[in-house]
């Protein structure tokens, strides 16, 4: 009987040992296929090459071999202007940088000149807009933390009154600087704006009329506001009230006041002359007689100012 039951536990064990290890190489042998027909259905991919800055370019730096390299890109599609190796980038003559460029920042044709091409401002500005040079200084210019890239407002002075005549005008460079990148500050004395050509008159007549400063706005900001011409009137508090007084007309002073005088049962009304902030005293005119001073009222007689009582 002992011996039966341990021939029945061993072939239990047989058996179950043998059905894990045939239910995992049935799951490894279904694993590999699938993974054969996920293979099998991919696209295959193809790589090219993309060419991208070596190191940090600013504006006017010349490109060179060393300044680039390729990276793998996938074959066919290669971005828009962009360059699939140093060869296609240098075919036709060396180049110089317009936009600033970082480390592994692709090249595109539109950040860089053309073949022998040098860099200018001028290849800055957008279609249909021009270049204005703005005569600015350490406080107009907003202590020189105003760079290239920039958006400001401008304010026109005339005599006692100020106005935004500009706003959202992008700064092209300061000086001969140019890098949208620096930050470093610096006090200029010229600051060139990109505007629409309207805008360039209203500049060119505005620095001939007044002077012109440069209002720095948050970065990102592109919402227009509604603004008014401010004058020196509107600077104080005490100056407004001033102004305010001075459109109120005053007030005539009063010249008579009324008197009720009561004798007996009589009650007679009387307007007299005010000086100094009450009745005036008769005054006798030169060259007449004084006459003889009457006696006092008797006591039934009254005045009382105001309301009769």
């Amino acid at each position: 009987m002992r011996a039966n039951f341990k021939v029945m536990i061993l072939l239990a064990v047989v058996c179950g040992g043998g059905a894990v290890w045939a239910g995992g190489r049935w799951l490894d042998n279904a694993s590999a296929a699938r993974l054969r027909e996920i293979e099998a259905a991919r696209p295959s991919v193809t790589f090219g090459t993309l060419v991208v800055a070596a190191e940090p370019l600013r504006f006017g730096a010349p490109l060179s071999r060393q300044a680039v390299r390729e990276i793998p890109w996938p074959d066919g599609d290669l971005p828009p202007g962009a360059f699939a190796t140093k060869d296609d980038l240098f075919k036709d003559g060396d180049r110089t940088v317009l936009y600033p460029l970082e480390q592994g920042e692709p090249l595109f044709a539109s950040k860089l000149t053309g073949p022998g091409e040098r860099a200018a401002v001028s290849r800055l500005i957008s279609d249909g807009n021009r270049a204005v040079t703005l005569r600015v200084n350490d406080v107009a210019g907003v202590g020189g933390l105003v760079l290239p890239g920039d958006r400001v407002d401008v304010v026109l002075t005339t005599g006692e009154v100020a106005e935004v005549i500009l706003q959202d005008v992008r700064i092209l460079s300061i000086d001969q600087m140019a890098d949208e990148k620096s930050t470093e500050p610096m006090v200029a004395h010229t600051a060139t704006v990109e505007v629409s050509p309207e805008a360039a008159q209203k500049l060119v007549l505005a620095q001939s009329v007044g002077s012109l400063s440069l209002v720095l706005r948050r970065a990102g900001e592109v919402r227009a506001e509604a603004f008014r011409p401010i004058s020196v009137a509107d600077l104080t508090t005490a100056r407004k009230t001033e102004n305010a007084k001075a459109e109120i007309p005053p007030t005539p002073p009063v010249t008579d006041a009324t008197v009720w005088v009561r004798r007996a049962t009589e009650l007679t009304q009387y307007s007299v002359p005010v000086k100094d902030g009450g009745p005036s005293r008769l005054v006798t005119p030169p060259g007449e007689p004084v006459g003889p001073v009457e006696a006092p009222s008797p006591p039934s007689a009254s005045i009382a100012a105001g309301e009769p009582q």
